[in-house]
């Protein structure tokens, strides 16, 4: 008698050690499939900010025209790098951005003489003319966001099932 008690505890031991088995492994897949989620989410945020750039920096440069502008400040940044304060003139009206480089020492010196293209129909979008197009990077860093998507889908499917 002893022994049908002592095997129906262990039967039923057996039964919610399986039952916590099951819980924990339902969980460990909600978890990585939030996880999966909230991945492709940033990933997807910054390929929709990359694409707005290259959109934004080939209008510019298709559409844009190019005039002198001067380092009218240096602002000091976190980190002891400092950004170019650009100012220049459209039609009379006066304009300024920040350029999108910070360096330490500054990249232009205050009162530097720069060449800016703007827009057209909107030149509160500026940048400093350089050598290379506004679109390169965003363009080099949508085609990696679109490889890491892919990557992280097919890794985030397979660790799912």
């Amino acid at each position: 008698m002893r022994n049908q008690k002592h095997d129906k505890e262990v039967a039923m031991s057996n039964k919610t050690a399986g039952n916590v088995e099951k819980t924990v492994d339902a969980l460990d897949k909600v978890y990585r499939g939030c996880g999966w989620l909230v991945v492709n989410f940033l990933v997807l945020v910054f390929l929709c900010w990359g694409l707005y750039a290259i959109f934004v920096g080939y209008r510019v440069e298709t559409n844009g025209a190019v005039t002198e502008g001067h380092v009218a400040d240096l602002e000091l940044r976190d980190g002891g790098t400092y950004k170019a304060v650009v100012k220049f003139e459209v039609n009379g009206q006066s304009y300024s951005f920040k350029d999108d480089t910070a360096a330490n020492p500054p990249k232009y010196e205050l009162g530097e003489t720069v060449q800016v293209r703007y827009d057209r129909s909107n030149p509160n979008i500026a940048h400093i003319d350089g050598m290379f197009p506004v679109w390169l990077f965003p363009s080099c860093a949508v085609i990696i966001l679109l490889i890491a998507l892919v990557v992280i889908n097919i890794w985030g499917w397979r660790a799912w099932k």
